[in-house]
């Protein structure tokens, strides 16, 4: 099948998706476990906050450190299952793309293959981090040498010249610090601009690399992003088009997304809910939790089917042994 040919794996995603009787259960439970490690974590978060609030004064000192320590650790935890059973979601999707059965004991993969997977996302934000902080230096120095720069360099000359090596500070007012990020706009506009065109190839040369994990269980993290780099060569727009002709999915995820933020969107739209702001939060974010869990039971299934037949138009093909796929636990034939 050719990846260019979006409506051809669309349709194909949904024919196999037709003939596998497990893949709702499966994103059903996959959207049940990561939506439902994120109210977890948000309700231990308000549950820390009220025991932090009520350990008060120097002796509740040491129980409000762990407390707090237990708070920052929750999300961490939180991050990683979800990343786990997100591999596992995706090698079951794999399955049903080929054509093979699947059941929700496929999600437990993402776990079988935890340190190599993690390993693959800290090299992928190694990699990200260095092109962003890359990218802002050169965009820094872009905008320091053009025109864009006069206004910030008028702006902060005569509290420079306050500066000497006694009295070192900087004292911005209110205004002058408005000035200042009104200025800065084009500096901000030019790091992203600079930022995107550089990450944006080199993640999408990173894309396969779950697959490539989750086809190959003895692969090592740097050589699954070796294959995946390989393999995307000369296929990063045709992907791209596939992403553009999904957007059914993505623009579902936004507006979920954006019912988390309802309880701020609406004031600044001049809506003022007659209730609390604490009632207000949760109650926007249980309709983001049932909106997200809408989207990804009735839109992630094609999806991401439709990625991974994607993958196996791209990869290179097994060799065989009397007649048996070597080196690829998933492969049909």
């Amino acid at each position: 099948m050719d990846i260019r040919n979006t409506s051809e794996i669309k349709g194909a995603a949904l024919r196999r998706l037709t003939d596998a009787g497990q893949a709702k259960r499966v994103a059903a439970i996959y959207a049940g476990v990561t939506l439902g490690l994120a109210a977890l974590v948000t309700i231990l978060g308000l549950v820390l906050d009220g025991m932090m609030s009520g350990a008060g004064g120097l002796n509740g000192m040491g129980r409000r450190t762990v407390l707090s320590s237990v708070q920052s650790v929750l999300p961490v935890v939180s991050a990683l299952i979800t990343m786990c059973v997100e591999l596992g979601y995706q090698a079951a999707m794999l399955r049903v793309a080929r054509g093979q059965y699947t059941s929700p004991q496929t999600l437990r993969l993402g776990f079988d293959r935890f340190w190599v997977l993690l390993r693959c996302v800290l090299l992928e934000g190694l990699i990200l981090f260095g092109i962003t902080f890359g990218g802002i230096y050169l965009a820094t120095m872009l905008f320091m040498f053009t025109p864009f720069s006069r206004r910030v360099v008028e702006l902060m000359m005569p509290v420079l010249e306050n500066v000497t090596l006694l009295s070192p500070e900087m004292v911005l007012d209110e205004n002058l610090y408005n000035q200042l990020m009104q200025a800065m706009i084009p500096a901000f506009v030019l790091c992203a601009i600079v930022v995107a065109a550089a990450a944006i190839p080199v993640l999408y040369r990173l894309r396969m690399a779950r697959f490539v994990i989750i086809d190959k269980p003895g692969i090592g993290a740097m050589a699954a992003l070796r294959e995946s780099r390989k393999m995307m060569k000369g296929n990063c727009l045709k992907l791209l088009k596939l992403d553009v002709s999904l957007w059914p999915y993505y623009v579902g995820c936004v507006l979920a997304s954006l019912l988390c933020y309802g309880d701020m969107l609406l004031p600044m739209a001049g809506v003022n809910l007659p209730m609390s702001d604490t009632v207000s939060y949760y109650v926007f974010f249980v309709l983001y939790l049932a909106a997200q869990f809408a989207v990804y039971y009735y839109l992630r299934n094609p999806a991401e089917t439709a990625y991974t037949i994607a993958y196996d138009s791209i990869r290179p093909k097994e060799p065989r042994a009397e007649g048996v796929a070597l080196g690829n636990i998933f492969h049909t034939g």
